[in-house]
């Protein structure tokens, strides 16, 4: 039986650039958690040294740690396992939104990329909209703001916990990070990838809005053509909002998530229509006419 620390490994999930994720049980509390362990390894090429890494994972961990915000993932503690390596524990989360809105431009098959409608796209930005703001409040900024990084509570109407904090930026004493972006360029403002060093949460607010185009739709827009434009069957406030929110130019951007957040506020609901039923009155039979159908029925 595998352990880290006195944790039973149950099975690796996923591979990060410096970390892996692996779902474990808790002996002591009898739950299931999930462990992010520190697991980079000096490769040729690599942008980061390892020390320059685990600065990173650190600082990533204590991050995460300094929040309690109910969709923002937390961090129960950090230990150092018996290989030297350093994880942290984590709750364990059902799944990300990827389990509902399949991969990115994938047409067929289990995975294939889906739209959502828009009651439940609106509740799913309030709560990421909201984790955000937490962050920009204390002046840092996530940057990766992706479906697999915005876990489920559960697999049917789960909450939102906004996790990895790998490449967040924190308002002073940052970790290395090479001159180029390194992660997904897919909801990536354009002067992050640019220079993600001097990003402010405008560039969070980019990947909102590029998030409601692809939570909406089921496919991602061409960032190439400017700002992102939804189908006009939606809202003109929510067109307008997104519109806004992929503005090349960050000046054109809502502020922060807070401001966002708040735009999202005047979205109107969808409104749930009942389907008509159509009442047929009841004929009545004369008196006249029982008589004669009971008699008719006794013989």
């Amino acid at each position: 039986m595998e352990r880290i620390g006195k944790y039973v490994v149950h099975k690796s999930v996923q591979a990060t650039g410096y970390a892996r994720i692996i779902f474990c049980h808790d002996p002591d509390l009898q739950i299931p958690v999930a462990l992010k362990v520190f697991a980079a390894k000096a490769r040729d090429g690599d942008p980061l040294s390892v020390p320059q890494w685990q600065a990173r994972f650190l600082a990533e961990a204590r991050a995460l740690a300094a929040f309690d915000h109910p969709h923002i993932i937390a961090v129960k503690t950090m230990e150092t396992g018996a290989d030297g390596r350093p994880f942290f524990v984590m709750p364990y989360m059902a799944a990300n939104l990827r389990f509902e809105i399949g991969k990115d431009n994938v047409a067929d098959g289990e995975d294939k990329s889906r739209r959502l409608p828009l009651a439940r796209t609106l509740s799913l930005l309030k709560q990421t909209s909201s984790g955000l703001m937490s962050l920009h409040r204390r002046g840092m900024v996530h940057r990766a703001i992706k479906p697999g990084n915005l876990l489920l509570t559960a697999r049917e109407n789960g909450q939102i916990k906004l996790a990895d904090f790998s490449m967040v930026k924190l308002p002073e004493r940052n970790p290395p990070l090479p001159d180029h972006w390194l992660g997904d360029t897919d909801y990536c403002a354009p002067e992050q990838r640019e220079n993600a060093t001097t990003v402010d949460a405008r560039a969070d607010v980019y990947s909102l809005g590029v998030l409601t185009y692809r939570l909406l739709t089921g496919a991602l827009p061409d960032l190439s053509a400017g700002a992102v434009e939804l189908p006009d069957k939606y809202a003109g406030i929510l067109v307008k909002l997104v519109r806004e929110a992929t503005d090349p130019d960050p000046a054109g951007r809502p502020a922060h998530a807070g401001a966002f957040l708040q735009g999202l506020g005047q979205v109107p609901a969808e409104v749930v229509v009942k389907p008509k039923v159509q009442v047929i009155p009841m004929r009545r039979v004369p008196a006249a006419a029982k008589v004669e159908a009971k008699a008719a029925g006794a013989q």
